[in-house]
């Protein structure tokens, strides 16, 4: 592997609005925005995972459709506060160019454990249907980029 995409969900209603939390328009908009950027530019991922949760499924289904990606996979340890350590450990096993639709703040210690060795060490922003790209470089995770659709709206 040697790169991977975290992207955190789009725009979700508040609980109380929808105890399932769907992306709101603007959610949708936004995320379909990124992913069709993403496509001009040629993103190529073999595989989207995400929590389970339904604004990260939905999020990583807009993904899929735009990338190409012919389905995309829930797995554990995607959860907002679950511990980075677990998917860290995973990413080898899960092979080639990975994208992680996730939470915060999860992927904000998932970004920084990779990157320094320590979850606690806040390096990215992330915004909503925000895209970071991590490379492998000479054995370090290093940001490669960061995609963020303040960036690219007309």
């Amino acid at each position: 592997m040697d790169s991977i995409y975290l992207v955190q969900h789009g725009k979700a209603f508040d609980e109380k609005v929808d105890p399932e939390r769907s992306l709101t328009p603007d959610g949708v908009n936004e995320t379909t925005l990124i992913a069709s950027y993403l496509a001009r530019l040629g993103v190529s991922v073999d595989l989207i995972i995400h929590s389970g949760k339904k604004r990260a499924l939905q999020t990583a289904e807009i993904l899929a459709k735009h990338l190409g990606v012919e389905s995309v996979n829930a797995v554990e340890g995607l959860n907002p506060n679950d511990d980075p350590s677990l998917i860290a450990s995973r990413l080898s096993e899960l092979g080639g160019r990975v994208m992680i639709v996730g939470h915060l703040p999860h992927l904000s210690k998932l970004a920084s454990l990779l990157i320094t060795g320590n979850p606690n060490n806040q390096l990215i922003k992330f915004r909503y249907s925000g895209v970071v790209r991590l490379g492998l470089t000479n054995g370090q995770w290093v940001i490669e980029w960061y995609i963020t659709p303040e960036l690219i709206k007309q």
